[in-house]
Protein backbone atom coordinates (compact mmCIF):
# COMPACT_ATOMS: atom_id res chain seq x y z
CA UNK A 1 0.00 0.00 0.00
CA UNK A 2 2.59 2.55 1.69
CA UNK A 3 4.20 1.58 -2.61
CA UNK A 4 1.23 2.73 -4.24
CA UNK A 5 1.07 6.02 -1.93
CA UNK A 6 4.08 7.10 -2.42
CA UNK A 7 4.20 6.71 -6.39
CA UNK A 8 1.39 8.17 -6.83
CA UNK A 9 2.48 11.41 -4.93
CA UNK A 10 6.27 10.89 -7.06
CA UNK A 11 3.88 10.60 -10.06
CA UNK A 12 2.19 13.97 -9.65
CA UNK A 13 5.33 15.79 -8.63
CA UNK A 14 7.43 14.17 -11.63
CA UNK A 15 4.52 15.27 -14.18
CA UNK A 16 4.65 18.91 -12.84
CA UNK A 17 8.43 18.95 -13.11
CA UNK A 18 7.82 17.60 -16.99
CA UNK A 19 5.15 20.76 -17.40
CA UNK A 20 7.63 23.43 -16.27
CA UNK A 21 10.61 21.42 -18.05
CA UNK A 22 12.28 21.38 -14.72
CA UNK A 23 12.95 17.47 -14.28
CA UNK A 24 16.45 18.30 -14.01
CA UNK A 25 16.34 20.99 -11.89
CA UNK A 26 13.89 19.36 -9.23
CA UNK A 27 15.58 15.70 -9.42
CA UNK A 28 18.57 17.58 -8.16
CA UNK A 29 16.58 19.42 -5.31
CA UNK A 30 14.67 16.68 -4.90
CA UNK A 31 18.36 14.68 -3.69
CA UNK A 32 18.93 17.62 -2.26
CA UNK A 33 16.27 17.44 0.31
CA UNK A 34 16.32 13.97 0.17
CA UNK A 35 19.57 13.97 1.76
CA UNK A 36 19.22 16.24 4.15
CA UNK A 37 16.69 14.88 5.71
CA UNK A 38 18.85 11.47 5.87
CA UNK A 39 21.07 13.29 7.53
CA UNK A 40 18.62 15.09 9.90
CA UNK A 41 16.13 12.23 10.83
CA UNK A 42 15.23 13.67 14.47
CA UNK A 43 13.60 16.67 11.54
CA UNK A 44 11.63 13.98 9.66
CA UNK A 45 10.27 12.52 13.14
CA UNK A 46 8.88 15.79 14.02
CA UNK A 47 7.31 16.27 10.76
CA UNK A 48 5.68 12.66 11.14
CA UNK A 49 4.42 13.76 14.89
CA UNK A 50 0.83 13.73 15.31
CA UNK A 51 1.52 15.48 18.36
CA UNK A 52 3.47 18.90 16.71
CA UNK A 53 0.74 21.02 15.19
CA UNK A 54 0.33 21.01 11.23
CA UNK A 55 0.38 24.56 11.03
CA UNK A 56 4.35 24.36 13.08
CA UNK A 57 5.57 22.08 10.84
CA UNK A 58 4.61 23.66 7.67
CA UNK A 59 6.20 26.88 9.32
CA UNK A 60 9.54 24.17 9.86
CA UNK A 61 8.91 23.36 6.15
CA UNK A 62 9.17 27.31 5.00
CA UNK A 63 12.06 28.18 7.46
CA UNK A 64 14.30 25.23 6.24
CA UNK A 65 13.87 24.95 2.09
CA UNK A 66 11.40 28.46 1.62
CA UNK A 67 13.44 30.52 -1.16
CA UNK A 68 16.21 27.57 -1.25
CA UNK A 69 14.01 25.27 -3.62
CA UNK A 70 11.67 25.51 -5.79
CA UNK A 71 8.10 26.53 -4.31
CA UNK A 72 6.57 23.24 -6.31
CA UNK A 73 8.31 21.33 -4.07
CA UNK A 74 8.07 22.88 -0.76
CA UNK A 75 4.32 22.60 -1.37
CA UNK A 76 4.78 18.93 -2.34
CA UNK A 77 6.52 18.92 1.04
CA UNK A 78 4.00 20.20 2.78
CA UNK A 79 1.22 18.58 1.22
CA UNK A 80 2.94 15.29 2.64
CA UNK A 81 2.75 16.84 6.12
CA UNK A 82 -0.72 18.13 5.59
CA UNK A 83 -2.20 14.58 4.53
CA UNK A 84 -0.16 12.96 7.55
CA UNK A 85 2.41 11.37 4.77
CA UNK A 86 5.25 12.68 5.79
CA UNK A 87 6.48 9.56 6.99
CA UNK A 88 6.35 8.49 2.97
CA UNK A 89 9.62 11.03 2.47
CA UNK A 90 11.82 8.84 1.51
CA UNK A 91 9.24 6.22 -0.30
CA UNK A 92 8.36 9.40 -1.99
CA UNK A 93 12.09 10.55 -3.44
CA UNK A 94 12.74 6.89 -4.26
CA UNK A 95 9.63 6.70 -6.83
CA UNK A 96 10.78 10.10 -7.97
CA UNK A 97 14.37 9.21 -9.09
CA UNK A 98 12.95 6.12 -10.35
CA UNK A 99 10.43 8.27 -12.63
CA UNK A 100 13.13 10.85 -13.57
CA UNK A 101 15.84 7.67 -14.32
CA UNK A 102 13.05 5.91 -16.96
CA UNK A 103 12.67 9.44 -18.63
CA UNK A 104 16.00 10.18 -18.60
CA UNK A 105 16.83 5.97 -20.15
CA UNK A 106 19.11 5.37 -17.30
CA UNK A 107 19.47 2.26 -15.04
CA UNK A 108 20.97 2.34 -11.72
CA UNK A 109 23.20 -0.72 -11.09
CA UNK A 110 24.92 -1.80 -7.68
CA UNK A 111 28.17 -3.21 -8.04
CA UNK A 112 29.38 -5.34 -5.20
CA UNK A 113 33.61 -6.58 -5.60
CA UNK A 114 35.45 -7.70 -2.80
CA UNK A 115 38.26 -5.38 -3.93
CA UNK A 116 37.36 -2.01 -5.64
CA UNK A 117 37.10 -2.11 -9.45
CA UNK A 118 39.72 -0.04 -11.58
CA UNK A 119 38.07 2.30 -14.02
CA UNK A 120 39.00 -0.01 -17.11
CA UNK A 121 36.60 -2.92 -15.08
CA UNK A 122 33.79 -0.34 -14.36
CA UNK A 123 34.31 1.10 -18.01
CA UNK A 124 33.82 -2.09 -19.63
CA UNK A 125 30.62 -3.49 -17.46
CA UNK A 126 29.21 -0.18 -17.86
CA UNK A 127 29.50 -1.29 -21.63
CA UNK A 128 28.62 -4.95 -21.58
CA UNK A 129 25.26 -4.03 -19.29
CA UNK A 130 24.35 -0.81 -21.94
CA UNK A 131 24.17 -3.13 -25.03
CA UNK A 132 22.48 -5.77 -22.90
CA UNK A 133 19.49 -3.31 -21.81
CA UNK A 134 20.14 -0.15 -24.61
CA UNK A 135 20.10 2.31 -21.46
CA UNK A 136 22.81 4.32 -20.19
CA UNK A 137 24.02 2.85 -17.00
CA UNK A 138 25.04 4.81 -13.37
CA UNK A 139 26.73 2.29 -11.22
CA UNK A 140 27.26 2.69 -7.60
CA UNK A 141 30.02 0.37 -6.88
CA UNK A 142 30.07 -1.48 -3.12
CA UNK A 143 33.20 -2.64 -1.74
CA UNK A 144 32.35 -5.97 0.34
CA UNK A 145 35.60 -8.39 1.42
CA UNK A 146 33.04 -10.71 2.47
CA UNK A 147 32.32 -12.13 -0.84
CA UNK A 148 35.73 -13.15 -1.49
CA UNK A 149 36.22 -12.48 -4.91
CA UNK A 150 34.04 -11.81 -8.54
CA UNK A 151 31.01 -9.46 -8.49
CA UNK A 152 27.76 -9.37 -7.94
CA UNK A 153 25.30 -7.12 -10.43
CA UNK A 154 22.04 -5.64 -8.56
CA UNK A 155 19.64 -3.97 -11.29
CA UNK A 156 16.03 -3.34 -11.17
CA UNK A 157 15.39 -6.78 -9.08
CA UNK A 158 17.36 -8.79 -10.68
CA UNK A 159 20.74 -10.16 -9.21
CA UNK A 160 23.76 -12.13 -10.99
CA UNK A 161 25.99 -13.02 -8.11
CA UNK A 162 29.00 -14.25 -9.75
CA UNK A 163 31.04 -13.92 -6.25
CA UNK A 164 33.28 -16.63 -5.33
CA UNK A 165 31.21 -17.16 -1.84
CA UNK A 166 28.37 -18.02 -3.93
CA UNK A 167 30.47 -21.06 -5.64
CA UNK A 168 31.78 -21.81 -2.46
CA UNK A 169 28.19 -21.92 -0.89
CA UNK A 170 27.07 -24.17 -4.14
CA UNK A 171 30.01 -26.69 -3.39
CA UNK A 172 29.33 -26.86 -0.12
CA UNK A 173 25.63 -27.72 -0.78
CA UNK A 174 26.94 -30.61 -2.89
CA UNK A 175 29.60 -32.09 -0.45
CA UNK A 176 26.40 -31.93 1.53
CA UNK A 177 24.30 -33.77 -0.56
Amino acid sequence: MKNNISNEYAEALFELALENEMADTYYEQMMTVRALLSDNMDYVELLSSPSVPTEEKLGIIDSAFEGRIDDNIVSFLKLLCERGRAGLFFACFDDFERLYNEHKKVMLVKVTSATELTESEKSRLCEALKRKYALEIQLECVIDKSILGGIIVESEGSVIDGSISRKLREVKEVIKA
